[in-house]
């Protein structure tokens, strides 16, 4: 098995060896007594549009044994580019086994400039995937042909930003994640065409409009450093813009670039302005962005969508209709936004006008509709018979949630009680539910690691229930200036609760958009009116723009315990609401309260004429490959790589002690 050595040290005693790396070319590869079961693997490095002769090419298998941890070097021989940028690796390397995840990285080489140039600060990489049998060997697809480039540099780090260490040779996961880390490198398929290194527009599918001049932008960032010595002015301007506060400044592209990926609010500007006229990429963004966010939208989820869950295998639940009236449906889209469900969805069993869903630790899923609960396994087949399952005062059920033995708990707002079903839709809460301790109206609910469930009532207060039904919160705990709604738990048991205030006024007199924190013992951590998620108001094109209440805002925690908030604006013109009226966004919120999303948060493109997500926000979720989603109009937008990966679905989480964890 061969040495890790750090890169620096390989290239000064290569060197000092006097290994060729000049634009003369040193051929493929150098041979040596490496395993001679691996198969093809072609390709070719480019630094903007210009050959980058001799980089050293090693491929990596992602680390096992934690997030972060060291990659496998599978290639124990010394394989360079060529005069033209090219590589060929043959019977150099075998896959470790059919759930490896591969991925490639050129370090170093000449950019074309002076024979002898070696620049060790330009590193780059390509996102390739598992191995599979091809001629009885586990090997990658030999007639595969790889571009590494800038573009596939962004597009890797960012997808798998979650599970790396900072640079190039950290990049793992947990044995309990191997799912989220494989749809993180098949993500990068919807972002770059690894075989010819350019941007895509539109996902392969045709289901997805893909980031195409943001990535192009953050690409030509690199580009200036990596046409260059490496030594001095343009890499040293790109590492220290690229330094977030408190952080450790980068020494090459791929920590660069990390950086960027993982505080995407930091120095936007500065970093934009870095782009030169003459950049590679095309097209381009022609002012500066709001944030370094990169984000896919699909579309295909119909009409009017209400609710979103994510299950086990990373794939996406939403509920809506087809037509906008009958049929009514629920629509199931796999990781890389590719519908699973069909274009209609999944319909029958008595569904009408979904609203809430969850998943349970089996992967089904329960959907609230009209009068009843409907049902479905993981392939959309009906569970609960051609009407649903009904009784126990079920009559218009909302929110719901299911625990870690697979009890459905709804919200019901007809009969202002929580109704609990078991594994197969019987009535475990008797024939009018229970019910809050004050009284008051179900509105949200959520279940915490030891499976007590906790509801909000919209105007002061939350309950909690232990699993057999029974109040144990007495009143409620009093949430002060606040209308507490859905609840969610982060690792320390704490719980987090959006707002149903929507008339306490805000700097704009137009509502609240915070999110409040309690202990698991029902003590408000938050200060009164809770954490915001936005700051208000901000000028935009000279006109006040007020972060406002909306619909109450949807939330979810990541694995790190940080709150994706989405965030609605609206701008005030001589007291009045000009069209369009709103515009989206999507904040972050640290566990202790501290907003990292900037005045604006992420995805946020301005009003007067942009209007963001469309008109109505409807859910956020996170996902166990660190992707955040957000549901509105008909339509997915997934930004890539921005948060920490969560155990998925929250009822896998409660059955494994996992709930609000890395996976």
């Amino acid at each position: 098995m061969c040495r890790v050595v750090s890169l620096r040290m390989l290239l000064a005693s290569l060197f000092a060896a006097g290994v060729c790396l000049s634009l003369l070319g040193c051929g493929a590869g150098i041979s040596s007594n490496g395993p001679t079961a691996g198969g093809q693997l072609r390709g070719m490095v480019h630094g903007g549009q210009q050959p980058v002769s001799g980089a050293i090419i090693q491929l990596y298998a992602a680390g096992t044994s934690g997030y972060g941890s060291s990659a496998t070097p599978l290639i124990p021989s010394t394989v360079f580019t060529d005069a033209t940028g090219s590589f060929s690796i043959t019977g150099d390397y075998t896959c470790p086994s059919s759930t490896s995840q591969l991925y490639l990285v050129a370090m170093g080489g000449n950019p074309g400039l002076a024979a002898g140039t070696n620049n060790a600060a330009s590193v780059l990489m390509a996102a390739l995937g598992p191995c599979s049998l091809h001629g009885g060997q586990l090997t990658l697809d030999p007639n595969l042909f790889i571009s590494i480039n800038e573009v596939t540099t962004v597009a890797s780090v960012f997808s798998l930003a979650p599970f790396m260490g900072g640079d190039a040779t950290h990049l793992g996961t947990s044995s309990t994640n191997m799912v989220g880390l494989a749809n993180s490198l098949a993500l990068v398929n919807n972002l770059v065409n690894t075989t010819t290194g350019q941007a895509l527009s539109a996902t392969p599918a045709g289901n997805g409009v893909a980031p195409q001049t943001t990535l192009n932008t953050l690409a030509n960032l690199l580009s200036a450093c990596v046409n260059s010595t490496g030594v001095g002015s343009p890499c040293s301007a790109l590492f220290g813009t690229a330094t977030p506060v408190g952080g450790s400044t980068p020494t090459d592209t791929v920590q660069a670039i990390y950086n960027i990926a993982r505080n995407p609010a930091n120095n936007v500007s500065a970093l934009y302005d870095l782009t030169t006229a003459t950049a590679p990429f095309q097209p381009t963004l022609g002012t500066a962005p709001n944030d370094w966010t990169l984000a896919v939208t699909y579309s295909g989820v119909g009409l009017g969508p209400t609710a979103m869950a994510i299950d086990a295998l990373g794939n996406v639940w939403v509920t809506g209709t087809v037509t906008g009236s009958a049929p009514y449906s629920v629509f199931e889209v796999n990781s890389n936004g590719t519908l699973v469900s069909g274009s209609n969805g999944y319909t029958g069993g008595g569904l009408n006008l979904p609203s809430g869903i969850a998943i349970d630790p089996a992967g089904n899923a329960w959907v609230t509709s009209t009068g009843n609960v409907v049902k479905f396994r993981s392939d959309g087949t009906i569970l609960s018979g051609t009407s649903g399952y009904t009784g126990g005062g079920l009559s218009n059920p909302g929110s719901i949630e299911v625990d870690g033995q697979g009890n459905a708990w709804i919200a019901d707002g007809g009969s202002k009680s929580v109704i609990k079903l078991d594994n197969n839709g019987e009535i475990l809460s008797g024939a009018s539910g229970f019910l809050p301790g004050n009284g008051s109206l179900p509105v949200g609910l959520g279940i915490d690691q030891s499976g007590d469930v906790w509801v909000g009532d919209g105007a002061s207060a939350l309950t909690e229930f232990n699993n057999s039904g029974t109040v144990i919160s007495g009143g409620g705990y009093p949430v002060t200036n606040f209308g507490p709604m859905s609840v969610q738990f982060d690792a320390s048991g704490n719980a987090w609760t959006n707002t149903n205030d929507c008339c306490v006024s805000s700097p704009g007199g137009l509502g609240l958009n915070n999110i409040a924190k309690l202990s698991s013992a029902g003590a408000q951590i938050s200060p009164a009116g809770g954490y915001p998620n936005c700051i208000s108001p901000g000028i935009v094109s000279g006109l006040a723009t007020y972060c406002i209440w909306w619909n109450p805002n949807p939330f979810a925690l990541d694995g790190a315990g940080n709150v994706w908030s989405v965030e609605a604006w609206q701008t005030k013109v001589n007291g009045r609401v000009p069209n369009p009226m709103f515009s989206f966004a999507v904040s972050e919120i640290s566990n202790t309260g501290t907003l990292l999303s900037g005045a604006t948060g992420y995805g946020y493109t301005g009003l007067l004429g942009s209007n963001n997500f469309g008109i109505s926000a409807q859910a956020v979720a996170v996902d166990g490959g660190g992707d955040v989603w957000l549901l509105w109009g008909g339509n997915l937008k997934e930004f890539v790589g921005v948060a920490t990966p969560v155990v998925t679905p929250f009822s896998l989480g409660v059955k494994n002690g996992t709930l609000g964890q890395r996976p």
